[in-house]
């Protein structure tokens, strides 16, 4: 036990040095492509640069990914991923198992994180969810990603989840987005992740994160707020043991 409170400052140091470090070599390398050409350049960033990262800091720290019942998932089909947020983790984890380049939608505050920030302006859309007017902007942006071929991936919960429920109460833009496109939801439940991050410090510890993967939900005939409900009831189900 002594050992192990002796051993785990210099484990979290090793890990925030790899997270970021990682991060920072593979930013140009992420960045560059996309301010070439957005479509091609996301590939390119996508498959080989962010997996790059994800995979080296994963072998590094001893933190693993699993996808689960991705059999959902049809070559060519574009999507809106919706995911329960329980940790930093998160969006790595879909990095590693979505087969294909998305673009995610993430509160303004990003930007301010290290790095991540920087690489985030080219990788997502940011909102300000204060501002009506940036709401509607960011909407739009997303929109036209998802007609240009992007997956999206929405956490509808609007903020980490701090674990006193399973999952909180959706917001609606994600399915007021699929109603207006018609493009299918798939609802995905991330397992494990808080137990590796929790949302307070940097108190990571080897682990395996799962991200189970439902089948999607059709919009055709349903309100955005049928697919709300459906959504939310299908990934409390898979989150329920």
């Amino acid at each position: 036990m002594k050992l192990k409170r002796f051993i785990y400052p210099f484990y979290q140091a090793w890990t925030v040095f790899n997270f970021f470090g990682l991060m920072t070599f593979c930013l140009p390398f992420i960045v560059l492509p996309i301010m070439v050409h957005e479509k091609i350049g996301s590939r390119i960033a996508y498959n080989v640069f962010m997996k790059f990262w994800g995979f080296t800091f994963s072998a590094l720290s001893g933190v693993f990914y699993r996808a689960k019942d991705r059999h959902h998932l049809q070559p060519g089909q574009t999507y809106i991923f919706v995911a329960n947020h329980n940790s930093f983790l998160d969006s790595p984890a879909l990095v590693h198992t979505i087969p294909r380049p998305f673009k995610a939608l993430g509160k303004k505050e990003i930007l301010g994180y290290p790095v991540f920030g920087f690489i985030f302006r080219y990788i997502g859309v940011t909102v300000d969810r204060q501002s009506l007017q940036s709401r509607k902007a960011s909407f739009a942006l997303v929109k036209e990603k998802l007609q240009a071929g992007f997956h999206i991936v929405i956490f509808p919960e609007g903020t980490m989840n701090d674990g006193a429920a399973p999952i909180n109460p959706f917001q609606n833009g994600a399915f007021k987005l699929a109603a207006e496109t018609q493009a299918p939801i798939v609802p995905v439940a991330i397992h494990n992740s808080r137990n590796v991050l929790p949302k307070t410090g940097w108190l990571l510890r080897p682990g395996t994160i799962t991200v189970q993967f439902g089948a999607p939900i059709w919009p055709q005939g349903q309100t955005a707020d049928q697919l709300r409900q459906a959504a939310y009831d299908r990934i409390l189900a898979m989150l329920t043991p």
